[in-house]
């Protein structure tokens, strides 16, 4: 196997480093208090470090790539609904390792994520070779900064990877700009067996065209993570319905009861991602852009509303002032050492990303809380997603080959087992049970996955989720945590620059 980052290359003996597990407390809706020790990464180091002790167990005999779209529709496939995730009929689905007899191939496979996510892959990985020694995986992987127009730009001059994975919001954007970039799984007949047909046919998870591009990697969404020992304290209750001005009040609570203390941990990334657009929704009804007839939906007014809201929050000192998150930005709110030492009292967060959140504090106890909404919202706003799919991309240089793998990594228990929740809460029924049984699903990720399916809000749309969408808002809620600009004149020139990417 291969190994190619974006960062300095390790050697095979030295890719992974792990630090000591950390120790994280969780409290539940029913007060009861979980105390565990992190001990993933090791075992994880484990297996990627002693192959020979992870070799793959089949458990009865089912043919690779079976049956279609339509044979898999009667199935008893894995819960989820539109309101929360629940256990559904076991799925008959089992995985059996098949021979391989085509061509020696080498594939390339590109992801972004942290050390418990590399580490996992690596090791799904090694076991793969070691059952197929004809396929070799290059693995090349790396943050998430500037993923996205690397993909792009591979996509468009045929270099792309061979599997690859994707940011769902910006899937539509490749789809749009080229429907064969990717290979259909179900023009492969790809074992979706273990997938809950109304989860799996949605676009966010991958389903374009009547056609499966992606495949969902878990169940994903917004969180509002808080440090219950501090909201107690203060007599904060975020397990009831709350308003977006609710959260103003509270903000103020939190300053009068200690003035080095803030209610919220958020830098401009985040008030993009989980206030503005969130806010818009409410506020509108409607996605930012109407993608189908070309239309931006914003107008000027709204825009301003959703920009002043986000000026009361510095104003009011809900959160700390954009000088200080700057050092922060992006998925590193867990660096900012007043969320290391208790001084704020929540944080918006990816449920893919709350374990490490949760871990940068070893001396709070955890819980996850409902989600603001606005009085007279015209929509939810909070949606549920799945937060990566991978796709084969059609100038693969094996595409049988890399079907084999992904059955591999996706349907077989041991995948499962190894890949636990470093893709956030797994997509399926079968996987969530493997994980609970090891150990590897908190009830926490659980509970902060259905809070934010059961809101039910509209999926973002193409536009907005692209990099210059988002650019554009970050940047305009930059001008204003700064007071380079009011919100009317930081609105009316996002709103001119939105129109500009139709």
């Amino acid at each position: 196997m291969a190994f190619f980052a974006n960062f300095e290359t390790k050697s095979q003996d030295e890719r992974i480093v792990f630090s000591e597990s950390p120790v994280i407390k969780y409290k539940y809706k029913d007060g009861t208090v979980q105390v565990r020790n992190s001990t993933r990464s090791s075992n994880l180091a484990d297996k990627a470090n002693h192959k020979e002790e992870y070799t793959m167990k089949t458990i009865s005999r089912r043919d690779f790539l079976r049956g279609s779209a339509a044979g898999m529709a009667g199935m008893a496939l894995a819960g989820f609904t539109g309101s929360s995730l629940v256990m559904a009929e076991e799925s008959d689905s089992t995985w059996e390792k098949v021979e391989y007899t085509g061509e020696d191939a080498t594939l390339r496979f590109s992801w972004w994520g942290g050390d418990e996510r590399l580490a996992a892959t690596l090791a799904v990985i090694e076991a793969f070779e070691a059952d197929y020694p004809t396929i070799q995986i290059e693995a090349e992987y790396g943050s998430s900064d500037g993923y996205n127009d690397k993909l792009a730009t591979q996509l468009a001059s045929g270099t792309a990877p061979d599997i690859v994975q994707i940011d769902p919001e910006y899937m539509p954007t490749y789809v749009a700009t080229n429907p064969d970039y990717f290979v259909s799984y179900d023009e492969y007949g790809f074992d979706f067996s273990n997938y809950d047909e109304s989860f799996l046919r949605l676009q966010i998870n991958g389903y374009y065209d009547g056609q499966q591009l992606g495949i969902p990697t878990g169940i994903a969404g917004p969180a509002l993570l808080v440090n219950q020992e501090l909201a107690d304290a203060i007599g904060l209750d975020f397990t009831g319905d709350y308003t977006w001005e609710d959260l103003i009040e509270w903000g103020k609570l939190v300053r009068e009861y200690d003035d080095s203390m803030y209610l919220m941990c958020a830098n401009k990334t985040y008030l993009s991602t989980f206030i503005f657009f969130n806010y818009a929704k409410q506020l509108t009804g409607q996605t930012v852009f109407d993608v189908d007839n070309g239309v931006l939906n914003l107008t000027a007014e709204q825009a301003e509303t959703c920009l002043d809201y986000i000026q009361r929050l510095y104003d009011e000192e809900v959160i700390a002032p954009a000088s200080y998150t700057a050092a922060y930005d992006g998925d590193n709110l867990q660096s900012d050492p007043n969320w290391i030492n208790s001084k704020y009292v929540c944080s918006f967060a990816h449920v893919s990303t709350m374990s490490v959140m949760m871990a940068a504090n070893e001396s709070a106890t955890w819980s996850v809380g409902n989600l603001p909404m606005l009085d007279g919202a015209l929509d939810a706003g909070w949606t549920a997603n799945c937060p990566q799919v991978i796709a084969v991309t059609s100038t693969s240089s094996n595409i049988e080959a890399a079907m084999l793998f992904l059955d591999y990594f996706f349907n077989n228990p041991e995948s499962m087992s190894t890949l636990a929740c470093t893709r956030s809460v797994p997509a399926t029924e079968k996987a969530r049970e493997i994980c609970t049984e090891d150990g590897t699903l908190d009830e926490i990720l659980m509970e902060a996955a259905n809070i934010c399916s059961a809101y039910g809000g509209l999926t973002p749309d193409r536009y907005a989720s692209s990099e210059e969408g988002k650019t554009i808002v970050t940047d305009a809620i930059e001008t204003v945590g700064y007071g380079a600009s009011t919100p009317a004149d930081a609105a009316a020139d996002m709103v001119a620059q939105l129109e500009m990417l139709l």
